[in-house]
């Protein structure tokens, strides 16, 4: 059995997270860390109804809406640089309670803007706060799930936080026709209210972090309050002993890192590799996300027709992501980007090529656009994203990708709007896409970190050893 000295150190504290068997710990942070997704999730999926809403009533105009669009991209991106300096700083809770406050706090005063000037600074507060808690919320996870488990628990994350879409689909079918667009924000200022408060009432630090940053006690306490708990209901709790840590203190030496890091020799390629992927991700949901809708009235479909029609192809993403989470855990996580990538790439650009009049047939390949896109996207962001990097510099390589990605909502629109206004229309669009999503796929398999079944500290091995 190990020395109690030895059981509070970082690698002890790893080591007894590792062995520990899913209870209703586990399952607590999973909801909490899966309500901040949520959040992100109906925050991307309103805004491009509601400037349609104001561009018609003459609130806004198309200028104005571009900024609108552009400025909530800006504030993603900033807030993805903020989420691993907060989170690396203060801890994983606060970092997640105060991102998540941020965005309320937009939410609430974009309800009573004035005019489009003051919306706009909202919108930009809001994506200050959710591209940070995004990264947060996912990357946290990892720190608290043994290797068995982590990817399904991680999918599961993805699965809650992606029903935000229809959540948001149904917030622009009922809500914003009938009571306004001021309403949906006052909802979202409610929800992440709800999700800040349980998660500083209920959401525990991530003991990791805690003891790397020489608050061993109470990562300690932590542990040894979830270990009683498990032992009570019966489980089984595993005693790591003295090897085991002294296995895990030889291969790795946990420190402070800078900035640097990130591209320095030994980790450039897995920070790169992030950051595509986050770019790719984006491009290809950004695309099926904001600008389906836009590609069903360019081909001849009304407003109402084509937004049914988008809900329909949506169905496939809770039912792509729940079918996830039953193989997560038996596929390696590069097979699955890999081919994900491939089958955007096909069906995306099959589904450009249907004609308009065959509506069954333009769904049921939109409905599998969708199915491979988000199980592309729930593996890469809640999955893969965040274990490659080393504890102490997870979220901040987290956050330094998912702010390259949000670049794909600042740049995408330039080329997709050329490009539907050619004669080339969708099938240019999706040509591109497809361009991306080969890319991808041939980058991963030379360079991608295969990181399934392994712990945190054997995925990092020798990433920290002196040169």
């Amino acid at each position: 059995m190990a020395s109690e000295a030895m059981q509070k150190s970082y690698h002890g504290v790893a080591a007894r997270i590792d062995r520990l068997p899913i209870t209703g710990f586990h399952k607590k942070i999973l909801w909490l860390l899966g309500g901040v997704t949520f959040c992100d999730s109906i925050d991307m999926n309103i805004g491009g109804p509601i400037i349609a809403q104001l561009l018609q009533s003459g609130w806004s105009d198309a200028a104005m809406n571009s900024l609108f669009v552009s400025i909530t991209m800006v504030g993603y991106l900033f807030g993805g640089l903020l989420a691993g300096a907060l989170s690396d700083g203060i801890g994983r809770k606060k970092s997640v309670v105060v991102c998540t406050t941020i965005f309320t706090i937009g939410c609430f005063a974009a309800a009573f803007s004035p005019d489009m000037q003051f919306l706009i600074a909202c919108r930009f507060i809001m994506g200050l706060g959710l591209g940070a808690a995004f990264p947060a919320g996912y990357s946290a996870l990892t720190e608290f799930t043994p290797p068995s488990k982590r990817g399904k628990y991680q999918s599961y994350v993805g699965l809650i936080g992606n029903t935000g879409v229809l959540a948001a689909s149904f917030l622009n079918l009922i809500i914003l026709p009938i009571a306004g667009w001021r309403p949906v924000f006052v909802f979202c200022g409610f929800l992440g209210l709800f999700v800040a408060v349980m998660c500083l009432l209920f959401l525990d630090e991530s003991p990791r972090w805690l003891a790397m940053m020489g608050r061993n006690d109470d990562a300690d306490k932590i542990m040894k309050r979830v270990e009683d708990k498990t032992a009570a209901k019966g489980l089984e709790v595993t005693q790591v002993t003295d090897e085991e840590i002294k296995a895990r203190e030889e291969a790795e030496d946990v420190k402070q890192l800078p900035w640097s890091f990130l591209f320095g020799r030994k980790m450039i390629t897995r920070t790169l590799t992030a950051m595509f992927l986050c770019f790719a991700m984006n491009v290809a949901v950004y695309t099926v996300a904001t600008w389906t809708p836009t590609i069903f009235v360019m081909r001849g479909f009304d407003v109402a027709y084509s937004t049914m029609m988008t809900v329909v192809m949506q169905l496939g993403i809770p039912v792509a992501v729940g079918v996830l989470t039953f193989y997560v855990e038996k596929v390696n996580r590069k097979t699955i980007l890999i081919v994900t990538y491939v089958l955007i790439a096909v069906i995306g650009f099959a589904w450009s090529c249907i004609p308009a009049d065959q509506t069954t047939l333009v769904m049921f390949c939109g409905f599998l656009v969708c199915c491979v896109t988000y199980t592309n996207s729930v593996t890469t962001a809640a999955i893969y994203l965040s274990e490659p990097f080393p504890t102490a510099c997870r979220i901040r390589g987290a956050g330094v990708a998912n702010a390259f990605g949000r670049v794909a909502g600042i740049v995408s629109p330039m080329w997709i709007t050329y490009l539907l206004n050619t004669e080339l229309g969708a099938v240019g669009v999706y040509g591109v896409n497809a361009a991306i999503a080969i890319f991808m796929a041939i980058w991963l398999a030379i360079f991608g970190v295969e990181t399934r079944g392994r712990t945190l500290e054997e995925i990092t091995e020798g990433l920290l050893d002196e040169e």
